[in-house]
């Protein structure tokens, strides 16, 4: 029997056509993919991939092979979910990113207690991709453009992003050219984040090499708000910080990333009660704000 980190690798690098994405998926590196998938083709004596230029395809024998392990990795998927769900019932386990954790669904959480005491909710903070075969996750809050592999997503909403800075800062700030002369802060997993708001306002990308990056929203905010520099935030999280007069917005220009909020689950697993009742709620809640703003 095959091990089932390498019959996964290969599972995945075989959907994409690409080690990267296989990796991204599995959230592993690409080197650790294709030695999972080097091993498992020495352990099955037979090639399942072919190079061709800068990319891979299936052999016939890598096709045939792909199609019955993708069955079987669903049926254990399927299996273990099933073993999982008696005890769980009444658990909903939530992965959601870090600062829409913090600065926005936790002090909401309260009220959905209230509502379904029954339903106890077990919230996690991460970014990662989820594999719900094989992560005991119920439901995940991700910032994409959709199309996430072995999962159903709900668009939960848009995004809006604005320019923030400590009030001491924003009397330097009269007019889009004037963002060039202060420091940028980064997103470090939104990289061009700066270039798409220079362009939407008609200007060419700034230069941020050497601005201090930061992994989070809420990092940004923070520093931001020490005076450290000019941070590009979304406005439903910058909104309690703006009303506490920690932040304010010198321009009022905004623009909407390609990217939106979203909620995943396992295929065929929305209908669940603890799922289908906090996506109702949670859609309400996003409702309820966005009519107060």
């Amino acid at each position: 029997m095959p091990s089932l980190n390498g019959v996964r690798s290969f599972a995945a690098a075989g959907r994409h056509l690409n080690l990267t994405a296989a990796a991204q998926e599995l959230g592993v590196t690409q080197g650790a993919v294709s030695r999972a998938v080097q091993a498992l083709e020495v352990e099955l004596g037979t090639p399942l991939f072919r190079r061709i230029g800068r990319g891979i395809e299936l052999t016939p024998a890598g096709a045939a092979y792909h199609a019955r392990v993708t069955d079987a990795l669903a049926q254990i998927a399927a299996a273990t979910r099933a073993l999982r769900r008696p005890e769980r019932e009444g658990i909903l386990s939530l992965s959601v990113l870090p600062t829409f954790a913090l600065r926005w669904l936790v002090p909401r959480l309260p009220r959905f207690h209230e509502r379904h005491p029954d339903i106890q909710v077990d919230l996690s903070a991460s970014e990662e991709l989820i594999d719900f075969g094989a992560d005991p996750v119920d439901l995940a809050l991700r910032n994409g453009t959709g199309g996430w592999p072995g999962a159903e997503a709900t668009l939960l909403m848009n995004e809006t992003v604005g320019v923030f800075c400590a009030p001491d800062l924003q009397r330097r700030i009269a007019a889009p050219a004037d963002l060039r002369h202060h420091r940028l802060l980064v997103h470090t997993t939104r990289s061009a984040a700066w270039a798409d708001y220079f362009a939407s306002l008609g200007l060419g990308p700034p230069e941020v090499s050497g601005f201090p990056g930061f992994e989070h929203f809420f990092m940004l905010a923070e520093a931001a708000a020490a005076g450290m520099g000019l941070a590009l935030l979304p406005l439903f999280l910058a909104r309690a910080d703006v009303a506490a007069g920690r932040l304010v917005q010198p321009l009022g220009h905004t623009m909407r990333p390609a990217s939106a909020y979203y909620l995943l689950h396992a295929p065929g697993q929305g209908s669940l009660r603890k799922i289908r009742l906090f996506r109702q709620w949670l859609q309400a809640e996003v409702a309820q704000a966005d009519a107060i703003s």
